[in-house]
């Protein structure tokens, strides 16, 4: 197949080429006259299995012929060479026992780090070790860095380090797959220097980044019959900016350094590697555009020399838009635009981003027209639906269970999934409104089992069943977490598991946990925290994909995916600064300078990986470069290959650089425009009125309490809303300890020490009052630290609660608590009804009203004019409405205010005696009693940034209290 060479055989496709396409076309033209089972003799070694199925799809497209043998590079381990040779250890289990490594040194020295840091420490020292055998970087080469400058930081980092030191020996321990790699290809390598194979043998596609990798490359190069074909090798870049590369790693960024370091081991210059095929790349001239936007930093000089050389840009930017969009929103919606507009072309089309922010906006976006694009990222395997059920399962391992997380995983569509699914939704319902409003916040068994009924069984044995959350074995942990989950997903007297393990989510799902059965001997002892974080990061680590459901004209790749792949319209999506390329991610071991000296990766070498993964896929016939401007928070930075983009045309007037950069951006911003215009509403919509309802007197409300005239006085919307229309405020799903709570708290704790008898002045008296208070606290306040700050509000008005007492038991005796009445206006048809906290009965047969307030009491003018409770409740026994009590003159009335400071608020009897309050409550009535009365709403608030439980009835917001209101007679 090839001639005799005693250089190097390396081979490249130009950026912008399809390579699988140029690929098999070049080694068909090869082979072109030679007999047919030539072909079948050749082994093509690929990096990705995408690459290895996109191969074998361009060979089945016809005509009919005998294959080469296309392998991937990992699959050399089954190589004779690798016979003695262990086989590699389970990623997973590796982290295990990293994991179990990491929690002994965190014990034995908890500052080192947080315990929470536990499996993140795990991972990272997974991904350094995997890097370390990539590249043949021994622990003792790490241990041996000049560190002199450094500080205390790398005495810790060097502790954790000194704990994988095992696994580089394969006496003790199994290979890791990139340790075992790696002596693969180099013995493989070693046994070629003496017998090398006389079939032809070509690694194609790969770039060499990794250690492991380069070293086969420049084996294969030098085989009889071996070659290399690299993709997107820049055949303009000049000799000058090629060798600008080199020196102090002043390239690493580049795109094409990677291919520089592979020359260097091989010993070749760049005129070696010739042209694979002679397809020519779909536009040259932008290839040569790009090629001098990404030049090295040090010599972008070139530019002013090597610019005016460039050819009309015209012709270069033809197909080429620059989408600048005001936000991520419309950037997404620009997106799916031209995505709907190729589907309707017949176009394949494929937006490529590393932001999976980004594509699910275009997800969403798309749907308005029925499209689902084909992701080859699939979605994370804890966000499906499978995912999400075993996280809320395992919720149920962890402590104590909230109303919120038990209602959350009753209603996800796999629980009882195998049952009766009708019934479980409408019991789950009934719980759900019955936790609202009686709670307790933490349900168990035996809040459920008292429903009664088979269903209330079945759950509350599953609460009850649970295991206690204290430290167990890895293994325990999941078999009871698949097995709760298994009974959840069946039902009520159902075998199986529902539908849990359905379809390509629960399939995964199921392969997952298998897994982690499988290496749970790994785990050691953990606590339930532990190992739910631990399941989780397992499921954020595996991704579901379902290939048949995608469109197939437009497709999501990440930039991985799209090195082997084409479409006739490429979208770059997200190209800012810290997205495309992305920031580089935080090394909890070895800064930039010590991964220098030890020969690792550096972060700007991750750089250049995107950066030719960039320069691949602008070169494409017809491409898209989209960014929004400003992010969520702040304005964004473009990316620096399109900053570079925009300056080198920018500054080539001659060439016709600015009008190739302003028809960019116009086609951009058309786009743009189309996108907002699609998704702006058909016509302005008119606010909506301040609402004024004006129902039937009949449908009007015929009894309020004495707290409730005060809401009709400011906001009748409230009482129409809840009387006539008979809506009540939804109780929260989460109780909390809220003012309501601490109200009804602290009314019991006074009243039961009134009921108490215990005199104000009594010595024992303040001692007595706290422990009413804890006592009431740790029956219905089930948050410790609420607890504790409520006891601590009553330790601060005790002292002012008992004198002032002491002068109210002067006046009268404290006589009746919590005493309910009601009166009925005959002539109006309405009852008006109350409770009072208190009432004490002087020697004279007068009484004294008190209610206790916990938040600020009306001053006197409030309640002549608004809060009219102690006003009323005076009338109201004056013409006996307490029963108990009997008709009584008030001789004095006051609001307790147990707020910060505590003090007492009369309430105004002597402007506003019971008779005048009773004829004007009349009147009141009365006016209501109009039909052309409205219930106005937001009428006259104490303030105006105070809420109502019906501002989004009456769309507030849409109108404010400047409104005029708008009455509306309803019949």
């Amino acid at each position: 197949m090839f001639a005799f060479t005693d250089t190097p055989r390396l081979f490249g496709l130009a950026p912008g080429a399809d390579f699988a396409t140029g690929l098999v076309a070049g080694l068909l033209a090869r082979f072109d006259g030679h007999r047919p089972e030539s072909l079948a003799r050749v082994t093509l070694l690929v990096n990705t299995r995408r690459m290895q199925r996109r191969i074998r799809a361009v060979f089945d497209a016809g005509p009919p012929r005998l294959l080469p043998q296309v392998r991937l590079i990992t699959d050399l381990g089954r190589d004779p060479v690798a016979a003695d040779l262990p086989p590699p250890v389970a990623p997973l289990r590796r982290r295990l026992e990293l994991a179990q490594l990491v929690g002994k040194l965190l014990d034995a020295d908890p500052g080192l780090a947080p315990r929470a840091t536990l499996y993140d420490l795990a991972d990272s020292l997974a991904d350094l070790m995997d890097e370390m055998q990539g590249e043949g970087v021994s622990p003792d080469a790490i241990a041996g860095l000049d560190v002199t400058d450094q500080s205390g930081h790398w005495a810790r980092s060097l502790r954790f380090l000194t704990i994988v030191q095992r696994y580089f020996d394969l006496t003790q321990e199994p290979p890791d797959p990139e340790a075992r790699q790696r002596l693969v290809i180099e013995r493989l390598t070693a046994d070629w220097a003496t017998t090398p194979p006389v079939h032809p043998v070509i690694v194609a596609g790969s770039t060499g980044s990794r250690g492991a990798t380069a070293l086969l490359l420049a084996a294969v190069a030098r085989l009889p019959q071996g070659a290399v074909v690299l993709p997107g090798f820049d055949f303009d870049l000049p000799d000058a900016a090629w060798a600008a590369l080199g020196g102090d790693r002043a390239g690493e960024d580049h795109p094409q350094f990677r291919f520089f370091r592979l020359f260097e081991r091989l010993g070749a210059d760049r005129q070696a590697v010739k042209l694979w095929h002679d397809a020519p790349p779909p536009c040259p001239a932008r290839n040569r555009l790009i090629s001098l936007s990404l030049r090295p930093a040090p010599v972008t000089d070139q530019w002013l020399a090597e610019g005016p050389g460039l050819a009309d840009l015209a012709a270069a930017t033809a197909g080429l838009t620059l989408v600048e969009a005001p936000s991520p929103r419309i950037e997404a919606e620009t997106i799916a635009l031209r995505l709907r507009q190729a589907v309707a072309d017949g176009q394949t089309a494929a937006l490529i981003t590393p932001d999976r922010m980004l594509t699910r906006r275009v997800a969403a976006a798309l749907d308005r027209w029925r499209i689902v694009a084909d992701d080859s990222a699939g979605q994370p395997l804890a966000l499906s639906a499978p995912g999400r059920f075993l996280r809320h399962v395992g919720g149920l391992l962890d402590g104590v269970l909230t109303g919120a997380a038990l209602l959350a995983l009753l209603k996800h569509p796999l629980t009882c999934s195998g049952g009766d699914r009708g019934d479980h939704l409408r019991r789950t319902r009934d719980l759900e409104l019955d936790l609202r409003r009686n709670g307790p916040p933490f349900p168990v068994g035996a809040t459920i089992r008292a429903r009664g009924g088979g269903w209330a069984d079945w759950l509350a044995l599953l609460l009850d069943d649970r295991p206690e959350p204290g430290p167990r074995p890895l293994a325990a942990y999941l078999t009871s977490h698949l097995a709760l989950a298994g009974e959840l997903a069946a039902g009520p007297e159902q075998t199986g598991a529902g539908g849990l393990w359905d379809e390509a989510a629960g399939r995964k799902a199921f392969e997952v946990c298998e897994t982690l059965g499988r290496h749970a001997d790994a785990g050691g002892i953990m606590s339930a925290h532990d190992y739910l974080n631990l399941f989780a990061s397992v499921l954020n680590g595996a991704e579901v994909r379902n290939p048949d459901v995608g469109h197939p004209q437009v497709r999501f790749w990440g930039t991985l995916e799209a090195r082997v792949q084409g479409a006739d319209l490429v979208i770059l999506g997200g190209m800012n600064e810290g997205v495309w390329p992305s920031a580089p991610a935080p090394d909890p071991w070895l800064n930039r300078r010590m991964r220098q000296q030890a020969g690792l990766l550096l972060p700007e070498r991750r750089i250049g990986l995107s950066a030719h993964d960039y320069q691949q896929a602008v070169a494409g016939a017809e491409v898209w470069i989209s960014r929004a401007i400003r992010s969520d928070e702040a304005e964004t930075v473009p990316s620096r290959w399109v900053n570079r983009l925009v300056n080198l045309l920018a500054g080539l007037p001659n060439n016709g650089g600015p009008a190739a950069l302003n028809r960019m951006r116009a086609d951009g911003q058309r786009w743009i425009a189309m996108a907002q215009a699609v998704g702006a509403p058909d016509s302005a919509v008119d606010p909506a009125p301040r609402p004024s309802p004006c129902p039937p007197v009949i449908a009007r409300p015929k009894d309020l309490s004495v707290t409730q005239v005060q809401t009709l006085i400011r906001d009748p919307y409230a009482i129409y809303a809840h009387t006539t229309l008979r809506l009540q405020p939804l109780d929260p799903l989460k109780p909390a300890a809220d003012a309501l709570l601490r109200g009804e708290v602290i009314h019991k704790v006074l009243e039961d020490f009134m009921r108490g008898g215990i005199a104000p002045d009594a010595p024992e008296a303040r001692a007595t009052l706290l422990q009413i208070g804890a006592d009431h606290l740790a029956d219905v306040c089930p948050w410790p630290t609420m607890q504790r700050m409520w006891l601590a509000r009553i330790d601060r008005f005790a002292d002012w609660f008992l004198d002032s007492e002491n002068a109210r038991q002067q006046l009268a005796l404290p006589t009746y608590y919590e005493e309910w009445g009601d009166i009925v206006l005959d002539a109006l048809d309405f009852r008006l009804k109350g409770k009072a906290d208190r009432i004490d009965r002087a020697t004279d047969g007068s009484v004294f009203l008190y209610d206790y307030k916990t938040g600020a009491a009306s001053s006197p003018d409030a309640q002549r004019w608004f809060d009219k409770q102690l006003l009323l409740e005076a009338a109201m026994l004056a013409r006996g409405a307490f029963r108990s009590v009997g008709a009584a003159t008030a001789q004095g009335a006051a609001f307790i205010s147990l707020g910060s400071p505590p003090k007492e608020v009369a309430a105004p009897l002597a402007d506003a005696p019971p008779e005048l309050e009773w004829t004007n409550f009349h009147a009141l009535i009365r006016a209501w009693a109009q039909v052309e009365r409205g219930y106005s709403a937001r009428l006259a608030m104490a303030m105006s940034k105070w809420g109502s439980d019906y501002d989004h009835l009456s769309r507030f917001g849409e109108w404010d209290e400047t409104t005029p209101v708008t009455p509306v007679i309803l019949t």
